[in-house]
């Protein structure tokens, strides 16, 4: 007996997503996030960011951040709450830089204000991004300029007109 199975409408489209994990220095998944290399919104996304990244820190002045990036114990309400105001405005940044939840992919196993080798952890994540970004950019460049010179040569050697 034959059986018939409902098939779910819907249309799949490919819209360049691209699955990459996050690795720290000793090749360890500490996250993933999905990015569209093409996506050419995502530079000026990203610049946005960091030029808000002042005003994202703004609340940490004269907070005192222990080395787990939280708030050390003689800190007062007024600087946990900052504290929490900085993260707050840094994930939603990182989330609308990415289209989604983002934030939790870079942070979830590390406060994005833990100090690491002179810096935020998370401005460490930031440059690492904007490093991985151009080089996708780039790479999306090229792949797209050897398709339009593919279908425009015979114009550029006047065999057609």
């Amino acid at each position: 007996m034959a059986e018939v199975k409902e098939m779910a409408l819907e249309i799949q489209v490919d819209d360049g997503i691209r699955k990459v994990p996050i690795k720290n220095m000793e090749g360890e998944e500490i996250g993933v996030f999905y990015f569209r290399p093409t996506d050419v919104g995502i530079i000026d996304r990203y610049n946005r960011m960091i030029d808000k990244f002042d005003t994202i820190t703004e609340p940490l002045e004269g907070v005192s951040i222990a080395s787990d990036g939280t708030a050390d114990e003689l800190a007062t309400d007024e600087e946990i709450k900052a504290l929490h105001e900085s993260e707050k405005r840094l994930y939603d940044v990182l989330n609308e830089m990415f289209g989604g939840n983002m934030a939790e992919a870079f942070f979830g196993k590390m406060n994005p204000f833990s100090p690491v080798n002179g810096n935020f952890y998370c401005e460490n994540a930031i440059e690492a991004v904007g490093k991985f970004i151009s080089a996708q950019f780039d790479a999306e460049t090229k792949r797209m300029s050897k398709k339009v010179n593919k279908y425009t040569q015979d114009y550029k050697k006047g065999r057609r007109k």
